[in-house]
């Protein structure tokens, strides 16, 4: 353990995540006792913790408020980043719920409170997307209970679309339906979640939407009410909670209340009882929270600007005219027509469009509309369009930032990264187009947030040591795959929906690492996710779901581990592990499929622990000769054509830990009938 991170003497640890771990530290200048989050940069999860602190300083620093955690300072310190924050000795709201041991009135009252802190940080355009009882810290001052609202790691800042794991950032138990569906996070989707904990402290810590697996408990989020609050639960607290419930967990946000606030005096309103209640309550004017958009009105900065177009309102009619006079930092903005040319930008400036989306096009008759070489370039709200057999827009090197807008019109590529440059795209369309959306090379990286991509020859195609993340995206419609990751290149997918693909969703070839969390592929006429030849898989969270072709194939020589997962309702098997593949399937559910739930073929090998294989339409497991399969704690039910079957040779699985196999063995005898037999 150090004895100092910055200014900050380190006293004790106070516990341990994945991410990093929380110091007791002190600033000796102002003798006071801080809370160092700290992350090592040379972790596994280094750049993401780092993104996520960085994310928490932001949306923190916007917010001075009774009920919501102090964040003093963000560092770093010879190679590890940390967060100072006020040091806070209490308990979290999830284990005072879980205890039982607090009276409900005082913990409805400390609800109340996080809606008086949350009103706060959507009035200043901050939506949280991860409230949920483990992120309030309860504090006693004397008899009463103090709330404070903490972690903004994954929140989502005004306009800018600032977020990092977005779209389905969170906990699934605690989204909202419109979450679920689009990917997109309101302060409506904040009041949902106060909803479920609302119903927590009601009901002693269960939750209003619950099922086997985290696929059933998104169609309960999505498809069905709440279970019903049970009268024995309101023994100590007023009935008309039960209402304040429903219109906080409503399936439309418009039907839920119009602020956090709102919601907080209806908590209180309840508790003070019909007595005390006033005739009517007139609800507070709605907070607005800004909607990300790919344009503004004429953008604040510091730096020369130049207004371009016709009218008499610009100061040149070419955009080629104002990149010769723009100076380093400087904001070109342009007014809404159609300019057509091809720009070169190698200044570090930023252009910038004026009027509603869409009205801004820059239109290249030959070669690319627009090809980045400077060190930091940003692009707002402009269309792009290019020529056929081009790139409509060429990072070449240095670095570019696209936010919002639409790139089409291309036949090869929409947007391609030369190695060892970079991009980062938010809330951008990339599409239609004939060629791929997305293309980057060698040491190329890209990251996106919010984005469509749909080209006809395929979303993101990653090649070499290029490297791409993907946060809350739509990778549709193409004849190949959705992702194809190459050689030895590295993808992170996070909350994005991959589907209606002529091949498969993602395609992982030759030594490359995917790893996919909290995504949607499904639609895709060939395999959901197909990994081939030394690549590695890891996925966690996914949905995989209506594909043509195996949902999860494991080629030879490919890994793949897969932990809360769904492969369900596919045309052929669920899960196929091919000769000399290996995996790891870890609390996974395998349903519905039309062929074999999960197919171990001849060399292949799989471990399956707390996974479900239920109600296919063949067979739940189907094991052939040289195989080696292993099953944990999994539960094998309601498949058409059997439990296990086992082909002529094969070995037995190997079974720990209390398996449940209600449909039986079968094996194939020497006349290819089908014989039901004990396991060895």
């Amino acid at each position: 353990m150090r004895e100092r991170l910055g200014k900050f003497e380190v006293v004790r640890l106070l516990g341990k995540g994945a991410m990093g771990e929380v110091y007791l530290g002190r600033d000796p200048k102002l003798g006071r006792d801080v809370a160092l989050k700290v992350i090592s940069a040379g972790t596994a999860f280094g750049d993401e913790a780092q993104a996520r602190f960085e994310r928490e300083a932001r949306a923190a620093a916007l917010l001075n408020h009774p009920h919501v955690v102090t964040i003093y300072e963000f560092g770093e310190d010879d190679g590890m980043h940390y967060l100072a924050m006020e040091f806070l000795d209490g308990h979290e709201l999830e284990a005072l719920i879980r205890e039982g041991k607090t009276p409900k009135a005082d913990l409805l009252e400390v609800l109340a409170q996080v809606c008086d802190g949350l009103g706060y940080a959507h009035g200043r355009s901050v939506v949280h997307r991860d409230i949920k009882p483990a992120n309030v810290l309860v504090t006693r001052q004397g008899r009463r209970l103090h709330a404070k609202l903490m972690d903004f790691g994954v929140a989502h800042m005004g306009p800018s679309g600032l977020t990092q794991s977005g779209v389905w950032m969170g906990t699934v138990s605690y989204m909202a339906p419109e979450y679920l569906d689009t990917g997109s996070a309101t302060a409506s989707s904040d009041i949902f979640a106060l909803g479920v904990i609302l119903y927590e402290i009601l009901s002693g810590g269960r939750k209003p939407f619950h099922g086997e697996s985290t696929t059933s408990v998104l169609n309960c989020i999505l498809r069905h009410a709440p279970e019903p609050i049970r009268p024995a639960d309101l023994k100590d607290v007023p009935g008309s909670l039960i209402a304040v419930v429903d219109q906080a967990l409503a399936k439309r946000p418009q039907d839920r209340y119009p602020d956090a606030e709102s919601l907080g005096a209806a908590i209180r309103e309840a508790l003070r009882g019909p007595a005390e209640a006033p005739a009517a309550v007139a609800a507070p004017a709605p907070v607005p929270v800004p909607v990300p958009g790919p344009v503004r009105p004429e953008p604040e900065g510091s730096g020369h600007r130049i207004r371009v177009g016709k009218g008499g309102q610009g100061q040149c009619l070419s955009l080629k005219v104002a990149l010769r006079q723009a100076k380093a930092g400087s904001e070109i903005l342009v007014l809404p027509g159609i300019y057509r040319e091809s720009l070169v930008v190698d200044k570090d400036v930023s252009i910038l469009a004026l009027g509603e989306p869409g009205e801004v096009i820059i239109q290249a008759s030959t070669g690319p509309a627009l090809i980045a070489q400077a060190q930091a370039i940003t692009l707002r709200g402009l269309t792009l369009q290019g020529p056929a057999g081009e790139a409509v827009l060429k990072v070449k090197s240095g670095s570019a930032r696209v936010e919002g807008g639409r790139i089409q019109g291309f036949q090869e590529t929409g947007v391609d990264v030369d190695s060892g440059a970079q991009i980062s795209l938010e809330d951008v369309v990339i599409g239609p187009g004939s060629g791929a959306a997305l293309r980057v090379h060698g040491r190329g990286q890209a990251t996106l947030v919010g984005s469509t991509l749909q080209g006809e020859t395929g979303g993101v195609e990653v090649e070499g040591e290029g490297r791409v993340q993907l946060t809350g995206c739509r990778l549709l419609d193409s004849r190949f795959a959705g992702l194809l990751a190459l050689e030895h290149s590295q993808v992170v997918a996070e909350s994005s929906d991959i589907g209606n693909h002529a091949c498969a969703g993602v395609h992982v070839l030759a030594g490359a690492n995917v790893v996919l969390r909290q995504c949607r592929v499904a639609g895709n006429a060939g395999f959901g996710v197909s990994v081939m030849d030394r690549g590695l898989a890891t996925m966690e969270g996914c949905q995989v779901q209506a594909n043509g072709g195996a949902g999860l194939l494991i080629h030879h020589g490919a890994t793949v581990q897969a932990r809360s997962c769904a492969f369900s309702e596919g045309r052929s098997v669920g899960v196929d592990c091919a000769d000399g593949g290996q995996g790891v399937l870890d609390a996974c559910e395998v349903a519905g499929n039309a062929g074999a739930g999960v197919q171990v073929e001849p060399g292949g090998s799989l471990l399956l622990v707390r996974c479900s294989l239920n109600e296919g339409r063949d067979t739940g497991l189907l094991l052939m000769e040289d195989s080696d399969v292993t099953l944990e704690e999994c539960v094998v039910r309601r498949n058409a054509r059997g439990g296990v079957l086992l082909a002529k040779d094969a070995a037995d699985p190997v079974l720990r830990g209390g398996n449940r196999i209600e449909d039986g063995f079968l094996r194939v005898d020497g006349g290819g009938n089908l014989v039901k037999v004990t396991p060895i």
